[in-house]
């Protein structure tokens, strides 16, 4: 997956203060805030995965804690010429202190680097507008916050449109759950081509998992390694959803269609805007076929935090086809 870093006005942000019924809010239904303030409620989801929601269009961050909401918060992105990637990233470094190697004597407090190649989140001047150089700024003492949750190969999720993840209704640990349950799955063949598996090159660390439906492959990462790749087939007539899907903690009722498997609760993240819905984890379940071999052992590694990015975009260099959209890539 594609990972492909400024000016610090120390201020101290505030809290944001409550605001009349009357006043604009954002795409989520939120009362808008001020440039500089935030709002922090750990204690609405006291533990979990945490996964960071950026929107250029709201200039906004949210924080969800195990699916549900406990932060957000003003943010400043990319000017014109020096725009914000989108896309899906992971947390490759983290510095309390950090000075840019790029803009010489730039401070970036509580840096979480997300790209090689210059893209973090880090404390900011937030004038109310997209002004930095490609980074998320954040207030000050919100981007304290944010990194004292979260962890190197932690999830930040950057879109044009406000976003926001819905629980699913049906676990999207099935994705990669043996679907040989039914006699008219027992009579799909396996797709064509090489499953690579080997674990043995990077064997702790946050598990991801890549759906490229433009590759028709699954690629499987822990810790920012690839140890994983097999082909998929997509089922003629079908368009499986794209989305952001994460694991949380808790656990669901045994479904007896897939004995012995351990069913978690999944947030699912619509990459194009809105809330991810229940469909899509059903969508891709009924579209698109796994070779057998991958799914078993790829499923034994889901834990809580992991995620799955299903795409129509491509990550393989060959046959990639536009820039715009960042797929988690941490070697990239």
């Amino acid at each position: 997956m594609h990972h492909s870093t400024r000016l610090l006005a120390a201020i101290a942000a505030t809290l944001a203060l409550p605001l009349a019924s009357g006043c604009k809010t954002t795409e989520q239904g939120q009362a808008k805030l001020a440039p500089g303030q935030f709002e922090w409620q750990p204690e609405r989801s006291p533990s979990g995965p945490v996964l960071v929601v950026v929107s250029i269009d709201d200039q906004m961050a949210y924080v969800y804690r195990n699916g549900v909401q406990i932060a957000r918060s003003t943010v400043s992105t990319g000017r014109p010429g020096k725009e914000t990637p989108t896309g899906v990233f992971t947390v490759l470094e983290r510095k309390v202190e950090h000075e840019s190697s790029i803009y010489r004597g730039a401070q970036m407090p509580y840096m979480q680097r997300l790209t090689w190649g210059g893209i973090a989140m880090h404390a900011g001047d937030l004038p109310g507008y997209p002004a930095s150089a490609g980074c998320v700024r954040l207030p000050y003492a919100f981007s304290e916050k944010v990194y004292g949750v979260m962890a190197k190969g932690g999830t930040v999720v950057i879109t044009k449109k406000g976003a926001a993840p819905s629980q699913s209704a049906r676990p999207a640990n099935i994705l990669l759950a043996s679907r040989a349950t039914r006699a008219e799955d027992r009579a799909v063949p396996d797709p064509a081509g090489t499953v690579v598996w080997e674990p043995h090159k990077s064997t702790t660390g946050p598990f991801s998992v890549l759906l490229s439906y433009a590759d028709k492959t699954v690629y499987v990462w822990r810790n920012g390694v690839q140890i994983g790749q097999a082909p998929i087939e997509i089922v003629p007539g079908t368009t499986p959803p794209e989305g952001v899907f994460m694991m949380l903690a808790g656990t669901e009722p045994p479904d007896p269609r897939f004995p012995g498997v351990q069913l978690h609760p999944w947030a699912t993240l619509s990459l194009k805007g809105g809330t991810g819905g229940n469909r899509p984890v059903g969508g891709i379940r009924d579209s698109v076929r796994f070779p057998r071999e991958i799914q078993k052992k790829a499923n034994a590694l889901f834990t809580p935090g992991t995620i799955v990015l299903a795409t129509r975009e491509s990550s393989n260099n060959a046959t990639r086809s536009s820039g715009d959209f960042t797929i988690m890539r941490p070697e990239g």
